[in-house]
């Protein structure tokens, strides 16, 4: 008791460089951190702390353990990333044109895909920088090699984000080729690899590792061999795989990070792929699932006692978003028509961003779509409470907001942040562009915001210089 009860002390009076941002939208995966003191405006030298490089292609978002942060990043890639929404207009064009079906595919595949042929080798890096000064201090090579697989151009070898326990670093990349744990100091103390697999359309991957309770797990839904899986976290050793492989689904692919529930019941590994959504227990065995799922990319959320599941689509249409209550059991879809069920409080048809996550934060649910335009919800209910295009026409959004001190943050694609205040009307607050391309979701610890854009990181606080 006396131990706990130190611990708690300890843990009530840290300061902001102990505190951490341990994974994909942090703690819990919830992006929200609403003891941080950020700034709601800034510049490439207003508000900035530090600005570091980074070198290599790479989207994964910065986690903090410590006093230092970590990100990866892959040398080696040719087509520069573009922003944009990459839909179906620019086959339409082409088919307008009368060109055949296989000069169409030619085309488009030139405009988008970069094939493994294409590229000699990558090397697959991951970096650790003081948290105070912004200073290198060391930069890890995992793996260096041809990759299995392509990349959209949008995608990276490097856009999972890496997960941490306090411990350790836990780092995924694209091209199929692991998954990789090093110590804080850079040191790498286990591997783990399998076999290959096709991704639809050779689009890359993007599903990030999270750890809970000792272990790391991994989701990898592909063309072929589908499953999750759950490692020791110290010694790598697998502790069980479930096969998603013969899961029903038009679309195979997946790129969604998996989610941890946790509810006074019980604690869930909650996924979404395979045209479905599919809880399993912490023994890897399927405790419920819930079919009407498109392609698969952004993570669940939760809040007010409901988890909040969804995929997207580039349009308007076919977005489905669902809220479910705990304790759950069997399959639970929905029949035709119907909108709520025994374990599905509502659902809406199109209500889920296409690429970035949706956030819940007080009482609300937000999603932004890849072209800007947000929706917010009234979480307990379904109810859309209002509309908003973020920063007006022209923005593209890929990365997930983030909700601090009354305040939602919303990064697009060009690396400007708009700020705008939590609740039933909007509110913008700030506005504040970097100049540089970016669809990393951003880092908070204390009174910092850690930004990655193309080619920079930055540490942004109000007490800068």
């Amino acid at each position: 008791m006396r131990t706990t009860i130190l611990f708690l002390l300890l843990a009530a009076t840290s300061t902001a460089e102990e505190l951490t941002w341990p994974q994909f939208r942090g703690p819990g995966g919830s992006a929200v951190a609403d003891g941080a003191t950020l700034p709601v405006t800034w510049s490439a030298t207003k508000n900035v702390t530090w600005v570091a490089e980074v070198p290599g292609n790479g989207w994964s978002s910065p986690v903090v353990a410590g006093n230092r942060v970590f990100v990866t990043t892959a040398r080696g890639a040719i087509k520069p990333a573009q922003t944009g929404i990459f839909g179906n207009d620019y086959i339409a064009e082409l088919k307008k044109q009368g060109l055949p079906d296989d000069e169409v595919n030619k085309r488009v595949l030139a405009r988008d895909i970069e094939l493994t042929r294409e590229i000699e080798e990558v090397s697959y890096l991951v970096l650790a920088y003081d948290v105070r000064t912004g200073k290198r201090l060391w930069e890890r090579e995992a793996h260096r090699g041809k990759p299995f697989g392509g990349r959209h151009r949008k995608n990276t070898y490097a856009s999972e984000t890496p997960a941490t326990d306090g411990e350790r670093i836990f780092a995924s990349f694209g091209g199929n080729v692991g998954l990789f744990c090093l110590s804080l100091d850079g040191q790498v103390l286990w591997q783990r690899s399998w076999v290959p697999q096709s991704i639809y359309l050779d689009f890359g991957t993007a599903s990030s590792p999270v750890v809970h309770a000792g272990s790391v797990y991994v989701l990898r839904d592909s063309e072929g061999e589908s499953f999750l899986t759950a490692l020791d976290a110290q010694t790598g050793a697998i502790a069980w795989t479930t096969s998603r492989t013969e899961l029903a689904a038009k679309n195979k692919s997946g790129w969604a990070t998996p989610f941890i529930w946790q509810t006074p019941e019980r604690t869930e590994i909650v996924t979404v792929g395979k045209g479905m959504v599919v809880s399993y227990g912490l023994d890897g065995r399927e405790l419920w699932r819930l079919r009407g799922m498109t392609p698969a990319t952004p993570s669940p959320a939760v809040g007010g006692g409901l988890l909040f599941v969804g995929s997207g689509s580039q349009g308007e249409n076919n977005r489905p978003l669902y809220a479910i209550r705990p304790g759950a059991t069997g399959d639970i879809s929905l029949p035709e028509g119907e909108t709520s069920g025994p374990f599905v409080a509502w659902f809406q048809p199109r209500g889920t961003p296409y690429t970035g996550s949706p956030l819940y934060y007080r009482g609300l649910l937000y999603s932004i779509n890849d072209g800007g335009m947000m929706q917010v919800f009234e979480a307990a209910t379904g109810r859309e409470i209002y509309r908003e295009r973020i920063g007006g026409s022209g923005n593209t959004f890929s990365s997930s907001p983030i909700a601090s001190a009354g305040r939602i943050y919303a990064l697009n694609e060009n690396g400007t942040t708009f700020v705008f205040a939590a609740g039933e009307n909007y509110s913008e607050l700030g506005k504040s562009p970097l100049g540089e391309m970016s669809l990393a979701t951003p880092a908070v610890t204390g009174a910092s915001l850690f930004l990655r854009t193309q080619t920079k990181l930055y540490r942004l606080s109000e007490a800068a210089p």
